[in-house]
């Protein structure tokens, strides 16, 4: 199903063997590691691990699900339905046996069914979706009164931590470091960035009531996604022509521990546990 383009990491380092890194579980690392670039693993993983805090009941909604594989890990067990604009990541979804339904189609318009879902996740799916009040419109309808969304979105300074661009601003190239950020935001299809005042902006102006509003996924995780973020490129490229991250789940998953003891060193090196990256937005659907 999801497969290896490249096999990476293979040698376990003599280094810092019993450190760890509680943003990232080595259960969840053996499972994504298979059918992902580390970069998007690290990333992944974090956001896992992050959700585990909260009991997401069922029927659960996904937006933007993708291949299926962070639903499967993260909500084994229960009702999911998932949702995606692209049809060949709701083939994956549909291969992953994690849903009951899978959606294709645009969160803005779908006709869900009215009040049935009792949690929604979009896990770092709604700032690419340029109507988002239409799409939090369509997700306040589908939950139940007293449901709850889960959103994973960044926060608009999130890759400012970047060795190379704070490499940069040392030098005096600080026009250069903030044009390579724009890029690195237009190469991830961000339609929406903001701040903390501006998420809440956005969510102020829907029915929802704010629940929580969590910084998530330290700069340690972002330095660790730019280390591995080059070999991570050929599983980018392997999706654009074959429609999956990698080609040989088997023999990743015998290098997944190795994987995961580089991927601990590098957040050691990087160090700074702030929370940059990311929000957890959690709203309510009121009674």
């Amino acid at each position: 199903m999801f497969a290896g383009a490249h096999i990476v990491e293979t040698q376990t380092p003599s280094l810092h063997d019993n450190m760890t890194n509680d943003e990232i579980e080595l259960r969840d690392f053996e499972q994504y590691f298979p059918h992902a670039p580390t970069a998007l693993c690290i990333k992944e993983c974090a956001r896992l691990s992050a959700l585990r805090q909260f009991d997401c009941q069922g029927p659960i909604l996904d937006v933007g699900c993708g291949d299926g594989l962070f639903a499967r890990i993260a909500f084994e067990g229960r009702e999911i339905w998932g949702i995606d604009i692209d049809a060949y990541e709701s083939r994956w979804a549909q291969a992953s046996r994690a849903y009951s339904q899978i959606i294709l189609g645009d969160i803005t318009r779908a006709k869900l069914p009215e009040q049935f879902f009792e949690t929604c996740i979009a896990n770092c799916s709604l700032e690419h979706v340029p109507n988002i009040d239409g799409a939090l419109a369509t997700i306040h309808h589908s939950l139940k009164p007293g449901g709850r969304a889960y959103l994973f979105v960044p926060q608009r300074d999130w890759a400012e931590n970047m060795w190379v661009l704070q490499a940069l601003r040392k030098v005096g190239a600080s026009g250069l470091s903030r044009t390579l950020q724009e890029r690195l935001d237009h190469l991830f299809h961000h339609s929406h960035l903001y701040d903390e005042a501006g998420w809440r902006e956005v969510m102020n102006r829907t029915p929802f009531e704010i629940e929580r509003f969590d910084p998530v996924l330290s700069s340690a995780t972002t330095i660790a996604f730019e280390m591995f973020l080059l070999p991570s490129t050929l599983g980018w490229a392997n999706k654009r022509m074959t429609t999956r991250w990698t080609n040989f789940p088997g023999l990743r998953r015998r290098s997944a521990k190795a994987a995961f003891k580089w991927t601990q060193l590098a957040l050691t090196l990087a160090g700074d546990t702030k929370k940059t990256a990311e929000f957890l937005i959690v709203l309510r659907r009121k009674s």
